[in-house]
């Protein structure tokens, strides 16, 4: 016999909480009757789900399985309720989008526009933060989709669309010896100190620009600076280099400049949504994301 969902609820908030007054509280219904509700849920499964001794209890193996897995399973049930409940409102909904730093001169604002433009009845609520954030954010269902930048393939839980890819440009000093150049190779930057993202959540992007290097041969001087705009000071005092994408950066600053990579390094955008049944609001977003997809140049 298959439970409620009802009582996998009940059960789950129980073992969450690890005490049943708690978890009759935040489900707002009686103690006896969550205690009732426990009782017939291990009868239906003909297990023990919660070992009792007095007002303590501990969950056994077989409850921790439960607790586990019938976490994903409320998850679902709500993705497909939400997908259902969307699907004659052609994309109508509300949207929270996870932005990286890097997209907010750039693909963000372009995509925002679109969306505007193309589906005014999805409502679009967006936050920033560093791409592996942003990624575990979507796979928890915290956050509907994102636009991350250098996100590894291999990210758990997540579906990727890659959107655009950049360019890298480098960033240095106007001062600098080799800021008159039209164009840079990497070879020429071995003997620089090369600028790189300091958070573990910014690893993705990391890897890339170190892996370029890699490839060559070239193990290059680093220096960690957690955010990009943190970069672009130490690039004004002299503290090193940034390689990053072109439109990171919307205007040319003061005391400093860019100059292109030749060969060019490929820098990726990707739309990242949860993996499972979409929303008709996502799916509305994903598919003005797609028309966003091109090289951009320097």
């Amino acid at each position: 016999m298959t439970p409620e969902l009802r009582l996998i609820r009940y059960f789950v908030a129980v073992a969450q909480e690890g005490n049943v007054t708690r978890a009759a509280e935040r489900l707002h219904i009686a103690q006896p009757s969550l205690s009732a509700a426990i009782k017939q849920l291990e009868q239906q499964l003909g297990v023990e789900l919660l070992a009792r001794n007095g007002r303590q209890i501990t969950i056994t193996p077989a409850g921790e399985l439960l607790r586990d897995r019938g976490r994903e399973l409320l998850e679902f049930a709500e993705i497909v309720v939400d997908a259902v409940t969307a699907r004659d409102r052609a994309g109508a909904g509300q949207l929270r989008l996870g932005l990286s730093p890097t997209a907010r001169y750039g693909i963000a604002p372009q995509l925002l526009a679109a969306c505007t433009a193309s589906a005014p009845a999805v409502m679009i609520y967006t936050t920033e933060d560093a791409t592996g954030a942003l990624l575990r954010d979507v796979a928890r269902g915290q956050l509907d989709m994102a636009i991350t930048f250098c996100a590894p393939p291999t990210a758990a839980g997540v579906e990727q669309m890659l959107v655009r890819e950049e360019p890298a440009v480098v960033h240095l000093p106007a001062g600098h010896p080799l800021a008159s150049r039209p164009q840079l190779m990497l070879p020429e930057l071995a003997e620089e100190t090369i600028l790189v993202a300091g958070s573990r959540d910014s690893v993705g992007f990391t890897d890339r620009i170190l892996s370029a290097f890699t490839e060559l041969g070239i193990a290059p001087r680093t220096r960690a600076d957690p955010y990009p705009d943190l970069g672009l000071q130490a690039v004004r005092e002299g503290l090193g280099l940034v390689i990053y994408a072109r439109s990171a950066f919307p205007e040319r600053l003061a005391g400093s400049t860019f100059v292109r990579l030749d060969p060019p390094l490929s820098l990726p955008f990707q739309l990242v949504v949860r993996e499972g049944p979409k929303s008709a609001a996502v799916e509305a977003v994903v598919s003005i994301a797609r028309g966003l997809g091109e090289t951009v140049s320097t």
